[in-house]
């Protein structure tokens, strides 16, 4: 059985993006093989698991309240197939991890060139230490690198994605945000546009979401309250980091010479981090900015998920904030030649396309 899996995952990742590029070494494409098949083979049905009679009440509540969102998801268009209806365990440990890179005195993200999903900025890896050396690699030729642990991923429909043990710690509205995020990814993909993927994403995960909670619990259930403010400490984090880097990227502008780059750049973080400790949040979630060193990599891993979501909105907004009809709109940018493009001018008409 693991030789049949093992050569039906070698078939797919040979043309699935996300995991491998054509000309990779064997080496790196047997440990994709390996690491997906860990999760293939040690999925369990979560049917299976709601039948047993010593499931936990917290953990038979989480498991429903998967199911309903699901349920919810189909409603607004989403491609469900049989995603989250298994589980795997991945223990204390993250699923995988993605490292990413870009050079210390501009916003220029290193790419990775994959088979039907085009130039992708980061690279994923099952095993952590393969990650830590492709990091220092990078570092070593100069590169602003990271190592990001990856709590969930979509296979776009080439496998059936498991709910992660991880993924049941998350709140209910993040746990809907969760997967109706990387249900999106499954729905609507635009190769070569990881930015427009992921803050599509980004967007519908987080109006869903707090849109089935109300639904799921009612719109006064304490849940939906606090949810909200987790999205307004959220909203307050997001438009300064827009600023932080704009600031950045007109330094990086000036063509400086590297060495006054670096030096001005230092600067420039550092006053936005004594400002940062001027902000009011009601938690204390966003209170490790005050110790981020300056990286490049690191800030555009977080505008890759947060991308003109105004355009997002305005789009929303002009389908009469009715989100299946705008993920429709957001599918079908998703398959222009240019993505964006097509977004900004139908959230600047804010007609949309025939529906």
């Amino acid at each position: 059985m693991i030789s049949r899996i093992l050569a039906t995952i070698g078939r797919t990742l040979c043309g699935f993006g996300l995991f491998l590029c054509c000309g990779c070494q064997l080496d790196y494409f047997l440990h994709l093989a390996r690491g997906q098949s860990r999760v293939i083979v040690g999925r369990e049905p979560i049917s299976a698991i709601l039948a047993q009679t010593n499931l936990s009440t917290d953990r038979r509540r989480q498991f429903e309240l998967i199911e309903a969102v699901l349920h919810y998801a189909d409603s607004l268009g989403l491609a469900t197939g049989d995603n989250y209806t298994t589980y795997y365990d991945t223990g204390d440990a993250p699923v995988s991890w993605n490292v990413s890179a870009s050079p210390p005195d501009r916003f220029d993200p290193y790419r990775w060139e994959f088979p039907l999903v085009g130039s992708v900025p980061y690279k994923g890896f099952f095993e952590f230490q393969r990650a830590v050396r492709q990091r220092d690699a990078l570092s070593a030729a100069g590169y602003d690198a990271i190592v990001r642990p990856v709590g969930a991923y979509s296979t776009l429909g080439y496998f059936s994605d498991p709910v992660l043990s991880g993924m049941l710690q998350y709140t209910p509205d993040q746990l809907a945000n969760l997967i109706l995020h990387e249900l999106t990814h499954a729905t609507a993909f635009a190769p070569g546009y990881i930015d427009f993927n992921e803050s599509m994403a980004t967007f519908v995960g987080r109006r869903a979401s707090l849109k089935f909670i109300a639904q799921y619990f009612g719109p006064d259930t304490l849940l939906l309250e606090q949810a909200n403010k987790r999205r307004a400490d959220t909203a307050l984090f997001t438009d300064f980091m827009e600023v932080t880097i704009a600031k950045l990227d007109s330094l990086y502008a000036l063509s400086l010479p590297r060495e006054e780059v670096l030096k001005q750049r230092s600067n420039v973080f550092k006053k936005r981090q004594r400002l940062f400790a001027t902000i009011e949040f009601s938690s204390n979630r966003y209170a490790g900015f005050a110790n981020w060193e300056v990286n490049n990599a690191r800030l555009l891993s977080y505008r890759r998920y947060h991308t003109e979501l105004g355009s997002f909105q305005r789009v929303l907004s002009g389908c009469n904030d009715d989100l299946r009809s705008a993920i429709r709109v957001f599918t079908r940018c998703a398959k222009e030649a240019d993505p964006w493009q097509c977004l900004r001018s139908t959230a600047e008409t804010k007609a949309g396309f025939p529906l």
